[in-house]
């Protein structure tokens, strides 16, 4: 049903504005052309009926009856609503580019204020005859489409009237009910869940509540329901509470019904009565009360007539509930009036899957007759993600065709969806989104662009949203779209069809979204017709639906141009062309082309390697743009001019490179762009700073050439104090330029933002004073500061009294000799309140860092480095809440201590130092206990160039008390602590990453017996240790998965010493040697190194990195050696390796080989089959030619591999290293 794919609202605004445009337009400009009047009129009457059918269609139930006729009809309306809103559309930016006309002229006039006055006398000169030609069709298309709607009012009032859409949700409830006792014989992998939640029924409530509520929240088919089974069976439960009611609450949430339900009374009685016979059943009673499926959210005063009677029974006394909604817990919580308890169902973990999987796909056979079938199993049960509902379905529908080949070709077409077999996944899952409003089904649908397990960030996605007109400003009001976005999506989330993933960078915290493959199935089922998702696995695009409005292509050939340029309707066209290169000039400029004729985009993205900048006209023409991405690539021709760009006055979101960016003129033209991130001050007409001030909805803002700002007048052009939205402001002058302190002095005074700012970066100036504006403290609500390169600033402003600041980086300001306390000032007792992260960077004249007096100093810190700050010989006590210090090329003599006054004196504290980075301070020779004293905080040490450092730090490291939990730790060039720190590290059980680097003193690493204490450690990185001549017992690291030799002279001599053969029964010893680098990395600067033991002995190994100038042949016996698990090869400055062995198609498993510098390689052997990525880079000339696509000697070796790159000069090795 192609219904809710445009809200009923929505159509019927866009219908009424264009009528009362038409009217307008007719009553001011010309006479009514012949039937227009009547049509108009028609309109009007029938938008009753119009909203009465959508209503009605839009308010179905999930098992709506299907009817061609009517959905052939939906799909017109909604092709004739579009058509009118393109055509609202084009006359909004006639209107908009007229303004903005004016504008240049000086004249900049509301053109809505006086819209029947300018409309007389100007649109005969800007609207097109082929613009009224479509305003004119519009309304007949319009007419045309409701003159046939009579039929399918009555059809679907029948259908979907409120007699049969009672009937079908009372059938619903009906089929979902459920009752207390179990139905699986077994439950696998909820013991976990089950005890937490038991626990916390049974502990004693809060005094302060009658009675505390917990929910189980998960989408549906996790198994919810399955576990309040599970704990209402448990004996705890049953021994603890008395009595124990269960009701399924389903869709229709009653007070008096679900009361009716606890006291199991069938006949019908008043709510009070009701309310009585509850209480008097309760009172002194421990209850359990279990609400299962319960949907909603938002009846307040039935929640509170649920509780009430409930308030009665005595303390202690629980509720759990079951749902798919996190807003469900919320009200549960709200009503009870206590904390919220809930537990987010997860998906079952592998080994219970699979035993759920195995049960029901092999029931009632022997699996040992159908071993064979266990890999396929494997894979199958591992695609349907542990989803419980899922697995159950699809292993029944599998167990009754128990065929090899079925299972195999269910398996290669991935055909895990949610029609298979079974609609018993499909009805669950599509009951949560047809309980969604329309606006968020929306949404929801448009999500099946993306590929399965996408991160979705949350900007991001609420842009492409808003860009693809799934946020119209019809519905807006006041609100901005972007916040009816991220409440769209804060909904999505709350009711589990996004799940929320929060990560600490170091820097900040990042919130991403997923969606689980399931719920990305449903999205393509309800999308069909709408959206499309195209992979790079399909060969040829054919057969797509020609009503798509929302494509996804993940790689564009020749072949599947025409399919695609014939989706006239199309609004959104995403290209991710993910790990391919698109370099064939006849498919770029061929499908610019097809571009063009999309006139009805609104969201246009492209992938990386799209080159356009041979046609920098390429999307000037399609105004209806609101979102557009561009690849960020380099531009040869730096002096093309995209001043047709500014034709797209629709665009909010804006991505393109900097150097399209800056060659934009008159950038004023595109008032809605939210980011302008590289817009540069020139002399010349169309780039003066003048051109920023109109740009009210900008949210980020990048300048650059502000020397070109030449007067105070100019600069206050810009009108930054009248931009409300600016989150983030960056202010830099060009590195060479002469203007004198005072011109930049005056000028930045001149640029001051409004209060509303967030982050500031100021660069290159030159002045020695701070702008008015920081020292006055106008910018309240500012959270991040950077001074970078402003190298004659000599004071800094007082912005500890920034009490929202929470980033603050200086760097490379030569001027600064002495923070002091105007730095430090703060009125309100404590300086830099909120403040998260201080860095300074390059300060090579701070002499004196003054802390203030009562110590009050950084409360919050979390990150502090110092860098390249020699003449820094003191810094103030260190804040408690310190997570991560970095000390590098700093004159200190002694690490502060730590600061506790401002803990709480009736406890215990420790430090929260989690990292301690001490590099290239010469002078350091003491560090606090404190630092150490617990050691079970540090989980980061990095000790280099620190040589007076080295008694004190023995005595710290043979003082560690076990357990240590420090895992990452790296030692270099440290005089005498070498050779005792290395003998101290076994110590250290909790090391997964030790790196020693430049460490001149040590000849040998620990022996086997040391290293096997080491049981944690996975990455071991030996770099610049020239006496080095011995890698000890590594053998007995059995958790390593990566090891880098590099620069170890020694080392690398004695490996001369040693001859082949290489072990043949390599693979059959069974000695600690075997788990060795299982399956891990090793890289190494000289082939040789691969005939010292262990290596030598490695027969599991998945990649193999060389940096080996030397080598003039592959390690062909160790690499045959390693053949079954080799998967990825590297050969990096390849210049003596003449060519690749014959035997190369023996390494079955190797999936992507990369030989960089091979200029000495002409020809190539048989590949194997299993490669999908060749890289070889620099290579000869002749290679080159005999691997031309179709014609070269070579190609056929090479015709089987996906993604091929032979390339004589290396271009972009940034972008193949990221894929790689």
């Amino acid at each position: 049903m192609a219904l809710p794919f445009i809200a009923g609202a929505v159509g019927t605004a866009i219908i009424e504005k264009l009528v009362d445009t038409c009217f307008s337009y007719l009553e001011v400009v010309y006479p009514a052309p012949s039937g227009m009047q009547d049509e108009l009129e028609r309109l009007q009457h029938a938008l009753p009926q119009v909203l009465a059918v959508l209503t009605a269609v839009e308010g179905g139930a999930p098992d709506m009856v299907e009817n061609k006729a009517l959905d052939a009809w939906l799909w017109q309306f909604r092709d004739a609503v579009e058509n009118a809103e393109d055509v609202l559309d084009e006359l909004e930016y006639y209107k908009l580019k007229k303004t903005r006309e004016e504008a240049r002229d000086g004249e900049v006039r509301g053109f809505l204020s006086n819209f029947k006055r300018k409309f007389n006398s100007s649109l005969s000169d800007f609207f097109s005859n082929d613009t009224r030609k479509r305003l004119r069709e519009a309304v007949k298309g319009l007419d045309r489409v409701v003159a046939d709607m009579g039929p399918f009012l009555q059809l679907v009032t029948g259908f979907y009237g409120p007699s049969v859409k009672r009937q079908q949700l009372e059938d619903i409830i009906k089929a979902r009910q459920t009752s207390s006792l179990l139905t699986e014989s077994e439950v696998l992998g909820r013991d976990k869940e089950r005890d937490q939640i038991v626990e916390w029924l049974i502990k004693p409530g809060d005094v302060n509540v009658d009675v505390s509520a917990y929910t189980i929240v998960g989408m549906g088919g996790l198994g919810k329901t399955t576990l309040a089974q599970l704990i209402c069976r448990d004996e705890r439960v049953r021994e603890y509470f008395d009595p124990i009611m269960w009701v399924c609450v389903s869709l229709d949430f009653d007070a008096a019904a679900i009361t009716r339900k606890m006291l199991d009374y069938s006949c019908s009685t008043s709510l009070n009565a009701l309310h009585e016979d509850l209480k008097q059943k309760l009172t002194s009673k421990r209850f359990l009360l279990i609400l299962d499926d319960v949907w909603n959210d938002d009846k307040m005063t039935e929640w509170e007539k649920l509780v009430a009677p409930l308030k009665f029974g005595q303390r202690g006394s629980k509720i759990l509930l079951t749902t798919r909604m996190g807003s469900v817990a919320d009200m549960a919580a709200t009503v009870t009036k206590c904390k919220r308890e809930s537990l987010n169902l997860n998906e079952l973990k592998e080994s219970d899957y699979m035993s759920l999987f195995n049960k029901h796909a092999f029931l009632g056979v022997n699996p040992d007759d159908y071993r064979n079938f266990q890999p396929i199993s494997e894979h199958i049960a591992k695609k349907l993600g542990g989803w419980p509902l899922a697995i159950k379905v699809m292993g029944g529908m599998l167990n009754s065709y128990m065929d090899y080949e079925y299972w195999k070709k269910i398996l290669e077409k991935g055909n895990m969806k949610l029609q298979q077999g079974n609609d018993d996944n499909m009805t669950v899952l599509r009951l949560s989104y047809d309980h969604l409003p329309t606006n968020l089904q929306l949404c929801f649908r448009y999500c099946s662009l993306f590929p399965q397990n996408h991160m979705f960030k949350r900007k991001k996605l609420v842009n492409m949203w808003i860009g693809s007109g799934l946020i119209p400003q019809s519905i807006c009001g006041r609100q901005r779209p972007e916040d009816i976005g991220k409440e769209y999506l804060n909904l999505l989330t709350r009711k589990s069809f996004f799940t929320c993933k929060t990560s600490d960078n170091g820097s900040k915290i990042i919130i991403e979204y997923f969606m689980h493959d399931l719920l990305h199935d449903l999205a393509r089922s309800v999308s069909q017709g709408e959206c499309i998702r195209i992979g790079g696995d399909v060969a040829r695009i054919t057969n797509i639906p020609r009503t798509i409005r929302h494509l996804s292509v993940e790689i564009v050939k020749l072949l599947s141009i025409g399919e695609i340029s014939a989706l006239k309707n199309l609004r959104s066209l995403v290209i991710s062309g993910k790990g391919y290169n698109m370099d064939n000039a006849d498919y770029v400029s061929e499908f610019i082309e097809v571009i063009k004729g999309f006139k009805k985009l609104r969201l246009l993205s492209l992938c990386k390697n799209f080159d356009f900048s041979k046609s920098p006209d390429a999307f000037d023409s399609l105004i209806h743009l609101r979102y557009l991405s561009l690849p960020r690539q380099f531009i040869l021709n730096k002096n093309i001019e995209y001043d047709g760009m500014t034709n797209l006055v629709n665009l909010r979101s804006f991505d393109v490179s900097d150097d399209v960016i800056k060659n934009i003129p008159y950038i004023r033209k595109l008032p809605f762009i939210h980011k302008l991130q590289n817009f540069i001050v020139q002399a010349k007409s169309g780039y003066k700073i003048g051109e920023l001030k109109n740009l009210r909805d900008l949210r980020h803002l990048y300048i650059r050439g502000l020397e070109n700002v030449r007067t105070s007048e100019e600069a206050n052009e810009a009108k930054l104090n009248e931009k409300e939205h600016l989150k983030s402001l960056s202010l830099k002058w060009s590195a060479h330029c002469s203007n004198s302190a005072e011109a930049d002095e005056q000028l930045l005074d001149n640029l001051c933002p409004h209060k509303n700012l967030k982050k500031m970066c100021i660069q290159q100036y030159q002045g020695a004073k701070s702008p008015c504006w920081m020292t006055n403290l106008s910018l309240v609500n500012l959270t991040s500061i950077e001074l970078i390169d402003c190298k004659g600033w000599e004071h800094l402003p007082p912005l500890g009294q920034f009490t929202s600041l929470q980033y603050l980086h200086l760097k490379r300001l030569h001027a600064i000799k002495q923070i002091d306390c105007s730095f430090i000032r703060s009125s309100s007792g404590c300086a830099f309140p909120l403040l998260k992260e201080l860095q300074l960077w390059g300060m090579p004249n701070l002499e004196e860092w003054i802390g203030v007096d009562n110590g009050c100093m950084f409360p919050q810190l979390h990150y502090m480095y110092i860098t390249d700050c020699p003449n820094l010989g003191e810094i103030p006590i260190l804040p408690y809440s310190l997570r991560r210090l970095q000390i590098s090329n700093v004159g200190l003599t002694a690490l502060p201590t730590i600061n506790r006054n401002y803990t709480d004196n009736n406890q215990e504290h420790f430090p929260a130092l989690e990292s301690l980075v001490i590099k290239q301070c010469e002078k350091l020779e003491y560090v606090p206990t404190e630092f150490f004293q617990k050691f079970d905080t540090h989980t980061v040490l990095y000790v280099e160039k620190c040589p007076q450092l080295t008694k004190h730090l023995i005595s710290v490291f043979s003082d560690i008390q076990q357990p240590s939990i420090l895992n990452c730790l790296t030692v270099g060039s440290c005089g005498d602590l070498e050779v005792p720190l290395l003998q101290l590290l076994p110590n250290l059980t909790s090391l997964f990453y030790l790196v020693l680097v430049d460490c001149a003193s040590i000849t040998s690493l620990p022996p086997a017996q040391a290293c096997a204490r080491w049981t944690m450690l996975s990455i071991l990185v030996i770099k610049n240790c020239k006496e080095l001549s011995s890698i000890g017992g590594i053998q007995a690291l059995v958790s390593l998965r990566y090891l880098k030799i590099e620069g170890c002279d020694k080392l690398i001599e004695f490996a001369l010493l040693l001859q082949p053969p290489f072990p043949n029964d390599a693979g059959q010893k069974e000695d600690a040697a075997d788990c060795l680098l299982k399956d891990g990395e090793l890289s190494i600067d000289h082939h040789a190194l691969l005939l010292m033991e262990p290596l030598r002995s490695l027969s599991s190994i998945n990649e193999l990195t060389l940096f080996d100038a030397l080598l003039t042949s592959l390690p062909e016996e160790w690499l045959l050696q390693n053949h079954a698990a080799l998967k990825f090869l590297s050969i990096w400055n390849a210049v003596s390796l003449q060519s690749l062995p014959q035997s190369m198609t023996k390494l079955r498993s190797l999936e992507r080989l990369k030989v960089n510098d091979a200029n000495l390689i002409q020809s190539l052997p048989n590949l194997p089959t299993s490669l999908r990525y060749l890289w070889i880079l620099e290579c000869h000339p002749v290679l080159k030619e005999r691997c031309q696509e179709n014609v070269g000697l070579d190609w056929p070796k090479i015709a089987h591999i996906p993604n091929v790159w032979i390339e004589q000069l290396q271009s972009d090795d940034d972008e193949i290293d990221s894929i790689f």
